[in-house]
């Protein structure tokens, strides 16, 4: 899951997003070159606007960053430039209206996807967009009496004891739980497996068996307690519907979501046969290196295993929207209503919740390596937008084109925010390089780059924040690309910031 924050996050959202991602992330048809950029955009079978539609136009030309400093004049970028700018070889993008999709576009820059054909039918991994699939697919099983959200997982297991932690016969982890993060299961993420490394089975993820990257599972906080994002949860609930309906969870999502939905294009399968791999967009590190073998494999299909492109999950989010009116035949709207009512710390099932007056917003994101996503719809507009890139850096883009589509088609959830540069000496930069613990627990570090002046903050996944100082109560910066802010504390001799409302502490001061 992408730790790029979004604005109005409280801090509880915004440090489950974050510790989401640290601990983890058809046919060929010709293509038009683009006068700029060396671009492509992909038109066949995609979904056209309407001859001139100028909102189209407006959005490929005008991306506005997160944040405007107020002595600077605002510059617009298109689309191909940030592309280039990010190193961001493909985007998949869908702007929804009035609940239908407005049009739908795959848009390449071929200087770093050379001889890597794509078209709007390609496939990306949709990372942790997969968890509300497969949860809205679990609700459809509730709703037709397959399986109850609220039983005791163990009941349909049979392939693998949970073992003895916080859960309680009174208390247990259930489907429901997992699904919103509420389990009490072992927080964290996955990083997926190398091509030519052996695939585990998803009873050795679970158990943290040799050659597993991931900690075994267990129930450490009481069920219903605490909001914890955890991967491990959502493979719980996969090996659970496995063992339950006996098929294989792949074969389980198709019948259940994709298929009801229309998503053709889309598939839990992993690893994926060789006979599908000219439909992938490899994915690619933010210096624009495609990862090697292409993309990682991912044995966790619930939580991180969706292939798809921004059309189908499209076609997902419109079906929401209708449940949400009353006018789906795939989700029922007491089922949707009932959901919403489960909100948590701005938060239900894995959903941001964005409300703007009498305006109710949806928003979800995913990183794996190589990819990022996000998908948003407005379930009183049906406004909404997705975009699906094979990149680490495509989240930074992804927020430019929420924050910019939001001001063409008149959105109410997603704003920009102004900040005020200042300066500081470089002996000062200097003095706040290091390695830092936040939040007693994750390891950043601090550097500066003498060519730029510029102090830089660097995450375990390896992002990397250029920050601008700006002015504010203490020494204060900002990351242009997302907004995120770093405060450090003059009252400690700026030895330690804030991030997210948490602190990080100088490794040497400890």
């Amino acid at each position: 899951m992408n730790h790029t924050p979004r604005l109005k996050f409280t801090v509880k959202r915004v440090v489950l997003l974050f510790v989401a991602l640290v601990f983890t992330a058809g046919c060929s048809f010709p293509t038009r070159e683009s006068a700029h950029s060396g671009s492509q955009t992909a038109k066949a079978d995609c979904h056209t606007p309407g001859d001139g539609d100028r909102r189209k136009v407006a959005l490929e030309h005008g991306i506005r960053g997160q944040v405007r400093f107020v002595d600077t004049p605002e510059q617009l970028s298109t689309i191909r430039d940030k592309m280039s700018e990010y190193k961001i070889p493909a985007l998949s993008l869908a702007v929804i209206e009035a609940g239908e999709i407005a049009w739908a576009d795959l848009y390449r820059d071929t200087t770093l996807s050379k001889g890597h054909q794509l078209d709007c039918n390609s496939i990306f991994q949709a990372a942790s967009l997969s968890k509300p699939v497969t949860f809205l697919a679990a609700l459809r099983m509730q709703d037709a009496g397959a399986i109850d959200l609220d039983e005791d997982i163990q009941k349909y297991l049979k392939s693998f004891n949970l073992p003895e932690g916080e859960q309680t016969a009174d208390n247990p982890v259930t489907f429901r739980n997992i699904f919103a993060h509420t389990s009490g299961i072992t927080p964290g993420g996955y990083q997926g497996y190398l091509k030519e490394v052996p695939f585990p089975s998803d009873q050795d993820v679970l158990k943290g068996a040799e050659g597993v990257n991931s900690p075994a599972i267990s129930v450490v906080s009481p069920p219903n307690e605490l909001l914890a994002y955890s991967g491990g949860g959502y493979t719980l609930a996969e090996v659970a519907l496995q063992d339950h309906f006996g098929k294989e969870f792949s074969e389980i999502m198709k019948e259940w979501i994709l298929d009801p939905v229309g998503m053709k294009h889309s598939e839990f399968t992993q690893p994926l046969p060789e006979s599908e791999y000219e439909r992938v967009a490899k994915g690619h590190t933010a210096n624009g290196e495609m990862i090697a073998g292409g993309w990682h494999n991912h044995p966790e299909q619930a939580a991180a295993g969706l292939w798809s492109n921004a059309g189908d999950m499209a076609k997902f989010l419109i079906e929401l929207y209708k449940g949400y009116q009353g006018e789906s035949e795939v989700f029922s709207k007491e089922d949707i209503l009932k959901i919403l009512k489960e909100e948590r710390d701005g938060l239900v099932y894995g959903f941001i919740i964005n409300r703007n007056g009498d305006d109710l917003a949806v928003t979800h994101y995913g990183g794996n390596a190589g990819y990022r996503t996000g998908m948003t719809i407005s379930l009183t507009t049906g406004k909404g937008l997705v975009y699906l890139s094979n990149s680490d850096s495509g989240g930074a883009l992804g927020n430019e084109l929420l924050l910019s589509a939001s001001r063409i088609y008149g959105w109410k959830h997603f704003e920009q925010i102004s900040f005020e540069q200042t300066q500081v000496e470089p002996m000062v930069l200097k003095g706040l390089e290091g390695r830092y613990l936040w939040d007693d627990q994750v390891a950043l570090s601090v550097a500066l780059d003498d060519n730029e002046g510029r102090i830089a903050l660097f995450f375990p996944n390896g992002d990397a924040y250029k920050l601008t100082p700006v002015v504010g109560e203490d020494l204060d910066f900002v990351h242009p690309g997302t907004g995120v802010t770093v405060a450090f504390k003059k009252d400690d001799d700026h030895r330690s910031f804030t991030l997210y409302g948490r602190t990080a502490v100088k490794l040497d001061s400890l």
